[in-house]
């Protein structure tokens, strides 16, 4: 790549702001400064919340959960479509990090290996909407996660001029404002230690399938006229910025309950999800963007980082936020974040795709996930398509080449993923 405009640049203001910028947001301070938590509870690196509950799941289960998604991560590469059992892995890696429910993950685990010897037509069957109560769920349990599998299908219909065949039942339990608001109360905040269940993924997925099914004005078209979508949207985004955000760090995420003890989070994923649906269109972005700068540093879901490793899901989460605060940053917070957007380029680049264009999917359930997470967040750095990019005047030769090769590895993956065709769509926009 190479640098335009560069008669513009002061080198040394320019490195004077990112050297004090870093010095002042790039120190970590603690979402959780609580250090006399309850027998159970921990802290790891000062701020992140360890349960011993989920330690004592992932000593029990986590071995056999890695060689399923393995496995499933091995059929993906070669093509093999298999959306049931991607489903109800996604569904025991929930009740594993989740839950203490030692017997919903033995009888999920016996469906998932039952899942894998499916006839292919039986497994594809989960990959379609279903008639009974129009979700793209098939081999979920949990409502939710039948909610969250179903926007990405709804998105894709639309995005071709098509519709939902059967009516979106399962959107009858959030069919009020009421049922909304006590839905998210319900799972906002989490008593780990009385009743064994962790919201954070729960709540996280909520928002990221009714967030989109709600907020994003294209989908208001497969509502029925008398589903009262603007009132529900309208309550939901109340009780967000009313009661939900945190006024001094802008960021949404899970709260804790332990006594008369309330601990709230600053989560990335969550914030992620509910500006973008709302297209940046949210309150004390000031605050959000201060927060972003200030947890480099934390691992995922409070910062940045993933276990060390590059994590394009997490890195375009980092730059939409980014992006969004953009027009409101001051000159030393844009050098910041241009020297950090830099960093996520080089090490999508040089660690998350390889010289052939084939994605690394290790930190992923699912082959589709890995490409698509890269695609998008290449593509809201502007690398492919010059009208995104939004942070500097940059020039990226090899753009078009690693595009080719990334459609290329999309055409050896089933077409029947609406994350691949959404991945594919996005390669082939124009400016």
């Amino acid at each position: 790549m190479s640098w335009t405009g560069a008669a513009d640049v002061r080198p040394l203001r320019m490195m004077l702001a990112i050297l004090v910028l870093a010095i002042c947001c790039g120190l970590s301070s603690a979402a959780v400064a609580q250090t006399d938590l309850p027998a159970g509870v921990s802290l790891v690196d000062g701020y992140m919340l360890r349960f011993d509950q989920k330690r004592r799941m992932l000593d029990r289960y986590g071995a056999r959960f890695n060689e399923y998604r393995k496995e499933i991560l091995r059929r993906g590469a070669a093509g093999d479509y298999a959306p049931c059992s991607s489903q109800i892995l996604d569904e025991v890696d929930w009740l594993i990090g989740s839950t203490a429910d030692d017997a919903a993950v033995e009888r999920r685990f016996e469906a998932l290996r039952r899942s894998l010897a499916m006839p292919e037509e039986q497994q594809k069957a989960a990959g379609r909407q279903s008639p009974v109560d129009g979700s793209w769920g098939g081999c979920f349990e949990a409502w939710f996660l039948r909610t969250w599998n179903s926007a990405d299908p709804i998105k894709e219909l639309i995005a071709n001029g098509r519709r939902p065949e059967h009516p979106l039942r399962f959107l009858d339990e959030v069919d009020t404002p009421q049922k909304i608001v006590e839905r998210f109360r319900r799972i906002t905040t989490s008593r780990v230690l009385e009743d064994g269940i962790d919201y954070r993924k729960e709540l996280n997925l909520t928002v990221t399938g009714l967030g989109q099914l709600l907020l994003l004005p294209e989908l208001a078209a497969v509502f029925p006229k008398d589903w009262p979508r603007a009132q529900v949207a309208a309550a939901l985004i109340d009780y967000m910025d009313r009661e939900w955000q945190d006024p001094a760090t802008g960021y949404w995420g899970a709260w804790y309950r332990f006594g008369d003890r309330l601990i709230k989070t600053e989560d990335l994923s969550i914030t992620f999800h509910i500006a973008s649906y709302r297209d940046g269109k949210i309150p004390r972005l000031p605050e959000l963007i201060r927060t972003v700068f200030r947890t480099r540093e934390l691992a995922y879901p409070y910062g940045w980082q993933d276990r060390g490793t590059q994590n394009c899901h997490h890195a375009y989460d980092v730059v939409r936020l980014i992006r969004f605060g953009w027009p409101n940053m001051s000159e030393m917070q844009r050098a910041f974040a241009r020297a950090q957007l830099s960093i996520i380029l080089a090490r999508t680049l040089r660690l998350s795709i390889d010289v052939a264009g084939a994605v690394d999917t290790k930190p992923y359930n699912r082959v589709a996930e890995a490409y698509y997470f890269c695609v998008s967040l290449l593509d809201d750095l502007g690398f492919f398509r010059t009208s995104r990019n939004f942070w500097a005047d940059i020039e990226f030769d090899s753009s078009d080449d690693l595009k080719a090769k990334l459609l290329a590895q999309l055409g050896k993956l089933p077409g029947e993923d609406p994350m691949i065709d959404a991945a594919r769509r996005k390669l082939q926009q124009k400016d």
